[in-house]
């Protein structure tokens, strides 16, 4: 027997991988903002923060963060009594548009404002 993914089996894989990933990072950057208590730390950091890789993650997570609250955004919709029925358009709407804001906000991190 094969199980086969619905739609709301990967909108719920998506939101907890996300979730998971998101609570992560949240632990990594706690730590890494307790260490910068002094000037020379705060200069190796932020000197760290202009490497195309570190700019790269940063795309990354703003990917997670965008993803995470469009399929949040879907859950609150159904939750509020949207039937059902339309859980596959808002999912698809929740990825549409979540690449979207994700495309256009990637571009101040990779070529834009520095």
């Amino acid at each position: 027997m094969r199980y086969a993914l619905q739609t709301g089996s990967v909108a719920w894989l998506i939101h907890r991988i996300t979730g998971v990933l998101l609570t992560l990072y949240l632990f990594v950057h706690l730590y890494v903002l307790s260490h910068l208590k002094d000037p020379a730390a705060y200069m190796a950091i932020t000197s760290l923060m202009k490497h195309p890789l570190v700019r790269l993650s940063e795309v990354g997570l703003l990917a997670l963060v965008v993803a995470h609250a469009a399929n949040g955004t879907r859950l609150v919709l159904l939750d509020l009594g949207v039937p059902t029925a339309f859980q596959k358009k808002l999912f698809w709407a929740a990825v549409i548009i979540g690449g979207l804001l994700s495309v256009f906000g990637a571009v101040p991190f990779i070529g834009g404002a520095h």
